[in-house]
This record gives structure tokens, C-alpha cells and sequence, in this order.
């Protein structure tokens, strides 16, 4: 047996792949004896997370792809990768990028996981949500505290989703809004140093970030806006779906859109000039906005219906007493028609009213839903209604404005939310050739009404990106609207269907009029 080892222990060069020893003893003391070490377990290659400057992958196992959203960033030439990995090695080409690499993640970039001869191919794919990207950077990164103050010397500069710059400029910044100040996430007005366009916008100095934050659809501003659109109102708010970043933080999805201004290209009605007298320039133009907060400087209520009148323009350092007294005895007097049975037969309150934005502008507000319209809070009445009248025009109603909730909410989707309870229209629809007015217009315009659904679900696809990122950074905590705790398509649908609803509801309620 010692023999027949001992040959075996010096052909062991010549046998390197394979040795036979079962015919050596397993007790054997014999210290000549060969021992053959276990071959290595080769470990299978897998790349089993990927990390783009800390934030990790999404993975999709059927195409072997890591994803990543990253809604800040439009220049994707220069990216820092960190993998986690099973084998030796993970190669780019042919070049060993195991310790992370810096990649141009422009388009798909495909890496191989290397593990003795097993081998797997993935596939990296990085972008944004597809938005504009609008960066914020107030001085020494101060939080923007104010809705009163403006924060001067911010810098604003807007990329494009593909990288390309739309604007950079110095701006001011403070806050907005009545009671969505008080909300987590907070909403911005922002003047610039002078009339520029901001996305395919036309000019101005002053724009509004909406922060929609009690919508789950995040869309009931832009939905509106379509309807209004397409109504016939002369005037409608212009807006884009953006993703914010204020002093290198995300602050995810907001609404980009043109502040409710005088101007050519917003309501564009005569300006009046500062401390005006003159009774024929004193005709106009006025900016009004109806509303139970009740909070601007120069105001009155109506001393017939008491509805709440506040300027927006002119501004308090433009107004005069005898600017303010004008619209309000103008107001007095068409309220004095409406409220006179005889006077409203006769159509007098044509002469001060204009009857065909009144009755585009119901429409949209009815047919969102929108129950600010004619609110119960802070007190019985109108909230957000805009108003205008021209120089030597008549009073208008539009634009439309603020829907971000109680809009669109499928329990006023059979009954009218203000149509025969607030502003004029109780006493208009008394009037038999209003009502055949109001039916003419909805026979017009029913049609292109009723495609809104089909906008809504384009608008969802572009941005469902943008909403998912939101929703973690700013999830809703109250319970008004009805669909806070729905995700986002459910959300979407019961939006649909809140609308689709209405629509049929007035369809036949108008005709029944």
C-alpha cells in the first residue's frame, strides 16, 4: 500500500486536473500522504444594487435594468455610480469600474457583472420626471418666512426637462395665498426685475407657484383652466406643471403660472393712471376680486346683495376716492336693476352687465364643481371670483381662479354649487331671455366640454413621475376633497367621474330651465 502511494505522490505533476487516491488509507499515518483541497465555489455574478449620488435603484428584473427618477437634475453627462455587487468584478466595456465611475447616463448604459467565467449584463437608465425644472436661491439660503415681505436678491434660473436654459435673472420672492400659507407645503409669488416670457409664456414681471398640496390629482387647477379655455372667456391663466428646487432641496411638483393682472397680455383692459380724476378715465379699467376673506386694502360690500368688492387694480397707491366711489355707485346701480322685478324684464342690467363672459364663466364654475363659488367660510359667500370692467365697458366676469380643492368632488355633481345662490345669478335666471341665453351657449359649447376627461388622462401620463416623488415629500393630512388616501390614478378616475357626472346632470337640468 506504502508503495503503490508513493508512485502516486510523484506522478502528482503530471495529474494536475485529476488525482486517483482511493486506494490510499484514510487512516494512513503516513505523513507522505497527498490531501487535495475542495475546488472554489464560484459564485454566481449578480449586481445586486446600484446607487446614483445615494439614492438607489429601482430594479426591474425581466429587462435587467436600475432606474433611476431624479426630478432636479436635466444635465445627466456626469454621474456618480456606486455599485453593490456578487463576483469579482463589474466592467464598462472592458474598463474595471468595481469602485464606482463617473458615467454619462444620457442615454442607457449597459454594464457587465463579472464572476470567474459567469458573466450578467444590466442596464442603467437615469431621468427626470419630464418637467421643467425651476431652482430657487434666496440669500445665504433664507427660508422664504413672508407673504407680506418680498425677499429680494433671489436668483431664479428654469431648465427645460432636456437641460436647456428657458430663463436666469434676479428676482423677488415671498409668500402667497390665504389659507394654503398655512400648509406644509407652501405656494410663492414671484416678481421679476422686468417683463420677461417664462416658458413659451408671454411677458410679465409677475408669476405664481401654486403648491396644489391638498389636490391628489394635483390637476384640478389645469383642468379648469382647460374648461375656461375653451368657453369663450376672453381671458385664462396660463400654466405648466414644474419641478421646484429651493436652495438645493427638492420641493417637488408645483404649478408654474401667470399671476391675474391687468395687462395686454392678461386682462387686457385700460390701466388707469395714478391718482386719476377724470369722470371719463374714472369708467375704467378695474380689477376686482370677490371674496369673504375680505382682506384687501381697498374694499367695500355691496349695499343691496353685500357681496364683498375688493380692488386689485388700481392698487391702493394708484386708486382715488373718487376711483372707488365710481365702481361702487356703478355696482349700486346694477344691483338696484336686478333687484327691481320690472327694470330686470326689461333687460336694463345689460347695459351694466356683460352677459356673455357671465354666462362662460358659470359654466366653468359649475361644471368643476367648484363650490368656492359660494362658500360657508370664513363667512357665507364668494370666494376667489374675479371681475373687470374696461374704460367705458361693461362689469365682465373672469378669470377664472383657484380650484386646487372642492372642485371636481363627485358628491356636487347633481345639484348647482352657486348658480342660483350667489353674485347675480338667482336674480339673472329670472330673466326668461337669460335662461334661453345660458341654454344657447351650453347647446354651443357642450361638445368641446365634454373631451375635458380625455386631457385629464394626457395630463396624468405627463405627470405621473412628478406625482409619485410628491406625494412621499408632501403626503396630505386632512380629509376634504375625498380621495387624499386614494393613489393617484384612483384619484384621477374619481376626477373623471365626478365631471362625466355633472356633465350629464346639466345637460338636462339647463334644457329643463
Amino acid at each position: 500500500m506504502r508503495n503503490i502511494c508513493g508512485k502516486l505522490q510523484s506522478l502528482v505533476p503530471l495529474v494536475a486536473a485529476f488525482v486517483l487516491i482511493t486506494g490510499c488509507s484514510k487512516d494512513s499515518d503516513d505523513p507522505t500522504e497527498i490531501v487535495v483541497p475542495e475546488p472554489p465555489v464560484q459564485v454566481e455574478a449578480e449586481l445586486t444594487m446600484v446607487y446614483l449620488g445615494g439614492i438607489a435603484g429601482s430594479f426591474d428584473s425581466n429587462s435587467s435594468t436600475f432606474s433611476f427618477v431624479l426630478p432636479n437634475v436635466s444635465n445627466f453627462k456626469e454621474l456618480n455610480v456606486i455599485f453593490s455587487y456578487q463576483g469579482d468584478k463589474v466592467l464598462l466595456g472592458t474598463t474595471d469600474i468595481s469602485k464606482g465611475a463617473v458615467l454619462d447616463l444620457t442615454s442607457p448604459v449597459k454594464v457587465k457583472v463579472v464572476s470567474g467565467s459567469s458573466t450578467k449584463d444590466y442596464t442603467l437608465v437615469a431621468r427626470n420626471t419630464g418637467l421643467p425644472i425651476v431652482r430657487i436661491t434666496t440669500p445665504s439660503s433664507k427660508d422664504i418666512t413672508s407673504k407680506e415681505t418680498w425677499m429680494n436678491y433671489v436668483m431664479l434660473r428654469i431648465e427645460n426637462a432636456d437641460g436647456t436654459l428657458d430663463y436666469e435673472g434676479q428676482i423677488s420672492i415671498r409668500g402667497r395665498g390665504n389659507s394654503t400659507w398655512g400648509y406644509p407645503k407652501k405656494p410663492y409669488a414671484i416678481k421679476l426685475e422686468k417683463k420677461e416670457k417664462i416658458l413659451g409664456m408671454p411677458k410679465h414681471k409677475r408669476w405664481v407657484l401654486l403648491a396644489n398640496w391638498k389636490d391628489r390629482t394635483l390637476m384640478r387647477n389645469d383642468a379648469a383652466f382647460w374648461l375656461s379655455s375653451h368657453s369663450g372667456l376672453p381671458y385664462t391663466v396660463r400654466g405648466q406643471f414644474v419641478e421646484v428646487e429651493l436652495n438645493g432641496r427638492i420641493m417637488g411638483n408645483y404649478y408654474l403660472c401667470e399671476q391675474i393682472k391687468v395687462d395686454d397680455n392678461r386682462v387686457n383692459i385700460t390701466e388707469m393712471e395714478a391718482q386719476e380724476h377724470d369722470p371719463e378715465k374714472l369708467t375704467g379699467g378695474y380689477l376686482v376680486e370677490l371674496d369673504t376673506y375680505y382682506d384687501e386694502v381697498n374694499r367695500f360690500h355691496s349695499n343691496i346683495f353685500n357681496l364683498p368688492y375688493q380692488f386689485k387694480e388700481p392698487d391702493e397707491e394708484t386708486i382715488t376716492a373718487d376711483a372707488i366711489n365710481y365702481f361702487k355707485n356703478y355696482i349700486s346701480e346694477l344691483e338696484t336693476i336686478l333687484n327691481d322685478e320690472d327694470r330686470l324684464k326689461n333687460h336694463e342690467y345689460e347695459s351694466y352687465l356683460d352677459i356673455e363672459t357671465a354666462i362662460d364663466f358659470i359654466l366653468v364654475e359649475e361644471l368643476s364643481n367648484n363650490t368656492d363659488i359660494y362658500s360657508y367660510w370664513p363667512t357665507t359667500g364668494p370666494h376667489s371670483v374675479y371681475m373687470y370692467k374696461d374704460k367705458g365697458g361693461k362689469l365682465c366676469h373672469g378669470p377664472v381662479w383657484d380650484f386646487d380643492y372642492h372642485a371636481f368632488v363627485p358628491a356636487f355633481s347633481y345639484g348647482w354649487v352657486g348658480m342660483t345662490k350667489t353674485l347675480y345669478y338667482p336674480y339673472l335666471l329670472k330673466d326668461e331671455k337669460f335662461k334661453q341665453q345660458l341654454k344657447e351657449r351650453w347647446e354651443a359649447k357642450k361638445d368641446i366640454f365634454r373631451k375635458l376627461p380625455e386631457y385629464i388622462d394626457e395630463t396624468a401620463e405627463k405627470i405621473r413621475l412628478s406625482e409619485g416623488l410628491n406625494s412621499e415629500l408632501w403626503p396630505i393630512t386632512n380629509d376634504e376633497n375625498g380621495d387624499e388616501k386614494m393613489s393617484f390614478q384612483e384619484a384621477v378616475d374619481r376626477m373623471k367621474s365626478a365631471f362625466n357626472s355633472k356633465f350629464q346632470w346639466m345637460d338636462q337640468h339647463i334644457r329643463e330651465m
